[in-house]
């Protein structure tokens, strides 16, 4: 198991809903899919 630390984010509802059906579409939980965009961004933008 990996070390993860829990955070609060607000967000607009808009913006929720399109993280759920995106995540639906993947098969994935929201949190998953937010954990994949970030990493995502990061590789892209560290380089």
């Amino acid at each position: 198991m990996t070390n993860k630390i829990q955070i609060a984010l607000r967000l607009p509802q808009e913006v929720i809903d399109k993280l759920k059906a995106e995540a639906d579409k993947q098969k994935r939980s929201v949190n998953n899919l937010l954990e994949v965009i970030i990493d995502e961004y990061l590789k892209k933008n560290s380089k």
